[in-house]
This record gives C-alpha cells, sequence and structure tokens, in this order.
C-alpha cells in the first residue's frame, strides 16, 4: 500500500481587512464593510474544510491586514470550524492585533479556542510618528491592550516596533524602546521602514518631504540589538528578539520546527533559538511546508509553492464555487 503523506504542521491565515491602510503598508490589505467581512469569512471557513484533511498544525498565524478586527461572531465562525474540523490544539497559536481593536471579550474568546500568543502592531509610542505612519490608536491604547492580554491569561506576546520613520529622532527611539521593553513582553520584532511602490510614505519621499538619513537608521538598529540584549531579549534572527523562560513549555521537535532552546545548524553556523522565538516563522525560514489561507496568502507544500488571488471579491466568488482561489 502507499504511504500516507505526513500531515501539513503550520498554518497561516491572512485577513486583508484594516480600518485604514497605514502610510508604509504594501501588504494585500483594505478597509472594508461588514458585508464583504462576512462573505470573507464564509469563504475561508469553505478554504479551510477543502485542506483540512491535510492538516495538522502544531503552529499557526493569523496576520494581516488587522485580524483583530474580525468581531466576535465572526471569529466564533472561524475558530468554531477549526474545531469540528480538528484544527486547534497548536502549540503556538499567534493571532495579529491593533491595540485599537482588542477588547477584554476578544481576548477571552481566543484563549478558550487555545490562541497563545498575540503579536501587537504598536510600531511607535509617540503619538506625531503614529499619525505620520497612519496608524488608528493612541500610544495609551497600547498600554490598555498590553494589560487586557495579561488579565485574559496570555503570557506570550509580542511587541512590533519601527525605527527609521520621518521625523524620529535617536531620543524619541531611545524612549520608545525603553518604555516598550518596560512592559516584559516575551517577543520583540523591530523593522527599518521599507519604502515600498504604491505607498504614500514612498509618494512622500519621492515628492522630497523628507531625506532618509541612512546613518541615522544604523545607530539606530544597533541601539535596538544593545537595548534587547540589556533587557534579556535574545536576537534569534535580524529583527527578532525573544525571552529565554525556565517555565517554558519546551516544544516536542517537528519536522521543520527546531525544540526552543536547542541549537539550529544551518550549514553556515549554529543558532540557540531561544524559548520564545515564534515557531511560525522559525519553520518559514528554514524551508518548512506550510498552508497560506486567505486573498493574497502564499503558500509551500511539499515543494509546491502556491499564491491566492490578491483580489477578496475574487476569492470569495472562487470559493463560493466550491475550488481554492489558487
Amino acid at each position: 500500500m502507499p504511504e500516507t503523506p505526513d500531515l501539513i504542521e503550520s498554518l497561516y491565515v491572512h485577513v486583508p481587512f484594516c480600518a485604514q491602510k497605514c502610510a508604509y503598508c504594501a501588504f494585500f490589505s483594505e478597509a472594508s464593510s461588514g458585508e464583504l467581512i462576512n462573505r470573507y469569512t464564509d469563504a475561508l471557513v469553505r478554504e479551510m474544510e477543502l485542506v483540512a484533511a491535510d492538516l495538522k498544525p502544531r503552529t499557526i498565524f493569523f496576520g494581516g491586514g488587522t485580524p483583530s478586527i474580525l468581531n466576535l461572531k465572526q471569529w466564533e465562525k472561524i475558530l468554531g470550524t477549526m474545531e469540528r474540523r480538528g484544527l486547534l490544539g497548536a502549540e503556538e497559536f499567534t493571532v495579529e492585533c491593533n491595540p485599537a481593536t482588542v477588547s477584554l471579550d476578544k481576548a477571552k474568546l481566543f484563549r478558550s479556542f487555545g490562541i497563545n500568543r498575540v503579536s501587537m502592531g504598536v510600531q511607535s509610542l509617540d503619538e506625531s510618528l503614529l499619525d505620520r505612519l497612519g496608524r488608528i490608536h493612541s500610544r495609551e491604547m497600547v498600554f490598555k491592550s498590553f494589560d487586557i492580554l495579561r488579565c485574559a491569561g496570555f503570557d506570550n506576546l509580542n511587541i512590533d516596533l519601527m525605527f527609521a520613520i520621518p521625523g524620529q529622532t535617536m531620543e524619541i527611539w531611545r524612549a520608545t524602546l525603553a518604555e516598550a521593553i518596560a512592559l516584559g513582553s516575551e517577543h520583540l520584532s523591530s523593522y527599518e521602514v521599507i519604502y515600498e511602490d504604491d505607498t504614500p510614505l514612498y509618494a512622500q519621499l519621492q515628492a522630497k518631504e523628507f531625506d532618509v538619513d541612512e546613518d541615522l537608521a544604523c545607530d539606530m538598529y544597533e541601539a535596538l540589538v544593545d537595548a534587547a540584549g540589556e533587557a534579556g531579549l535574545r536576537q534569534y534572527e535580524i529583527a527578532n528578539f525573544a525571552r529565554d523562560s525556565a517555565q517554558s513549555k519546551v516544544l516536542s521537535p517537528m519536522s521543520n520546527v527546531p525544540e526552543v532552546g536547542r541549537t539550529l545548524d544551518l550549514g553556515l553556523r549554529t543558532l540557540d533559538i531561544p524559548d520564545r522565538a515564534c515557531k511560525h516563522n522559525v519553520n518559514y525560514w528554514r524551508g518548512g511546508s506550510f498552508y497560506g489561507l486567505g486573498p493574497s496568502a502564499t503558500g509551500y507544500v511539499r515543494g509546491v509553492r502556491t499564491k491566492n488571488w490578491s483580489n477578496t471579491q475574487l476569492y470569495c466568488e472562487q470559493l463560493e464555487k466550491g475550488r481554492r482561489a489558487i
């Protein structure tokens, strides 16, 4: 008899909706109506049902867009489908959240379905820079949302920051780093601003509304590495830092994801992965297989790369016909 292929252990789900498009964002996302979000939710459920038999997720990541913009009813439908199809129980289940869309009810719902990691898109703690980036949250919302997630029982939180933002001084950056690290998150991701075509920030750069200071950007990166290291956050990738924790549960080996705390031999050098490293992302970087669901999502299954249409309407139409929108 032919051997049964190993089930795919990583799942990415793209939620393309945002309250508004940020000035720097080149990801596929859109500000949209409740009607289209409901239609998307139904289509996503259908796509999950089409691939469920080939999935046994050890890592799940809902990215966007802003996954936390979905309401409780929409989340209940998605998570309920995952429960019925045997897709829950992942050792790491991450959802990206905007600080403006975190509520205690939503956080409790997440926990009740086994979501155990939240990545919060903070980007800056300076009000003028948040406005410059087109973010809809305030600095106070960041602290409030962080407290809500802790109260709901989340003990694995990531904070996203950006540096080399137009108008950001080293003084502002150091203050943001100090405040963000003081929150005590288990993970920190921090990215230099990239000027991508078809974004408002790129148009402003082309119009010479500001200049890029590469030396300052390099200094900010060095300040990031130093501050994170001093706070006990170990760097395991260019933009990612995580804590070690004696209380962290050590995962059993996966086909493509290393055990936490173990060394990882990439052939070029040996990396020591911190306990709270994002195991879902480590699987990407090692070339592991994963399913990608939702508009624009890419997948890599048994050596074959796929990409869903970057069009929410077309995505929904294809799933409504009973086929994937690849």
